[in-house]
């Protein structure tokens, strides 16, 4: 499916190196990992401390418009 220019544009850049930053950040003080619930908590924590800082898709006005010719073209 061809997607507009700007939307492809923004869909190729991700935040996920700020995200795994922020975890780093978040996490890095804790000396004990008491067992994997704590360390989803605490990643967890990070990833809604880094979601504050994502910004805006720029073309996101264009994802309902792709999603909806999405499912026609499924359906069919």
């Amino acid at each position: 499916m061809k997607l507009p220019k700007e939307l492809r544009r923004s869909l190729a850049c991700t935040n996920i190196e700020k995200m795994m930053g922020t975890i780093r950040r978040v996490t890095r003080n804790v000396k004990r990992w008491r067992d994997a619930g704590m360390a989803l908590r605490w990643v967890a924590a990070g990833m809604i401390e880094a979601n504050k800082g994502f910004r805006r898709l720029k073309a996101h006005k264009q994802l309902s418009v792709r999603r909806a010719a999405f499912k026609l073209t499924t359906i069919a």
